[in-house]
């Protein structure tokens, strides 16, 4: 009877050690899962900071509820911020890039030839389009695409990287927003004026010749031209879609920030984000640059969804320095109902002043926190 007994204690003792460990890895794992709603800023590195300060300076945030930093710098900045973030259980970096926008490379300028040229036939290395720093490459020259998906392909080699994220992968703005047109450059675009529509570089008109027969500049209006849009859209989108192959091959995400639903996009800077492979879409939703209402948002967010259909997750971003916090709260909360699955501040600076991280901090109780 006695060795019965005490084989029967250590099955229970077994038993419980099992029951107690499983318990445990339970909430380790309900530690590192997933945000409901995953919450993110933006923000440039500081390419000085050592990685004790960048585990400080993230502090604040991941106690808001902020887990996805898309930093913007090199590489061996990036690199900083991710072994920075290993402090804080479920912080992800992403790799911030300027695609076709090379003013950060200037290893190009030696290469006017790859820049991209506009109705007029200037070249926008040598001509300023609205702000010196706009210094397009033209995804239509086969040495400029390799240029940017080498610096693509940089990012996707950092280990412990979440996802490169691509920026300014489109034309230069052919049609600025209202209220950048009034109050920031003073210039009334009734129309698509010559010296800001680009992708006229010789390149591309010879390669849209060998379809259509014809090169644009022939056309009396080719802004109109559904051909030409259409040929524009497809030279981005065939861009970053090779990125994302070859960044998925790297085990590594793509994600974008994008213009704020799909009509607006290809209009105005001759992008089609809903073609892109990507696995995250962030829509920069910023109402104030289009003098547009808060409510405006949804509208972006329903219209973007109903062209992605979930292939992606849809991540709204939202211009926070000139709204209040409870404007911020609204403009979160209407993108959510619309059907985001996410918010992205921009940036981070801007929610350091006004308390603003206590809207963050709401929103991440509300969504993530509650049993």
């Amino acid at each position: 009877m006695r060795p019965l007994i005490l084989f029967l204690t250590l099955i229970f003792a077994i038993s419980s050690f099992s029951v107690s460990a499983q318990t445990k890895n339970k909430k380790k794992n309900q530690s590192l899962q997933e945000q409901t709603v995953p919450l993110g800023i933006w923000e440039n590195v500081n390419s000085t900071a050592s990685v004790d300060s960048l585990i400080l300076w993230m502090k604040p945030f991941d106690e808001a509820g902020i887990k996805n930093y898309y930093m913007c710098g090199k590489p061996e900045h990036v690199a900083r911020y991710i072994e920075a973030a290993k402090a804080y259980p479920g912080a992800k970096i992403h790799a911030w890039m300027f695609t076709v926008n090379a003013t950060g490379d200037p290893e190009t300028f030696d290469h006017p030839e790859w820049f991209e040229v506009n109705r007029m036939g200037y070249n926008n290395l040598e001509y300023n389009a609205y702000v010196p720093y706009y210094k397009w490459l033209s995804p239509s020259v086969p040495e400029a695409r390799q240029f940017i998906k080498n610096k693509a392909a940089s990012f996707a080699a950092l280990e412990g990287l979440e996802s490169v994220h691509l920026d300014y992968a489109r034309y230069c703005d052919a049609v600025l927003g209202r209220s950048l047109q009034k109050n920031t450059y003073k210039i009334e675009q009734d129309t698509y004026r010559a010296e800001y529509d680009y992708g006229y570089h010789p390149v591309a008109i010879e390669k849209f010749k060998k379809i259509f027969g014809y090169s644009p500049l022939e056309l009396k209006a080719p802004w109109l031209s559904p051909e030409w849009l259409q040929f524009r859209l497809n030279e981005v989108t065939t861009l970053v879609n090779e990125i994302v192959k070859e960044t998925h091959a790297k085990d590594k995400k793509v994600s974008a920030a994008v213009f704020p639903f799909p009509t607006n996009a290809r209009m105005t800077v001759y992008q089609d984000w809903p073609s892109w492979d990507i696995d995250i879409v962030c829509p920069m939703n910023y109402q104030s640059f289009y003098s547009e209402s808060i409510e405006w948002i949804g509208f972006c967010v329903e219209n973007g969804l109903r062209e992605t259909r979930k292939k992606n997750q849809y991540v709204s971003g939202l211009y926070v320095s000139d709204i209040s916090n409870e404007e911020i709260y609204k403009a979160a909360k209407i993108s959510l109902e619309a059907g985001a699955d996410g918010i992205n501040f921009f940036n981070a600076n801007a929610l350091l002043e006004g308390n603003k991280l206590d809207v963050v901090k709401r929103l991440n109780e509300e969504y993530n926190t509650k049993k």
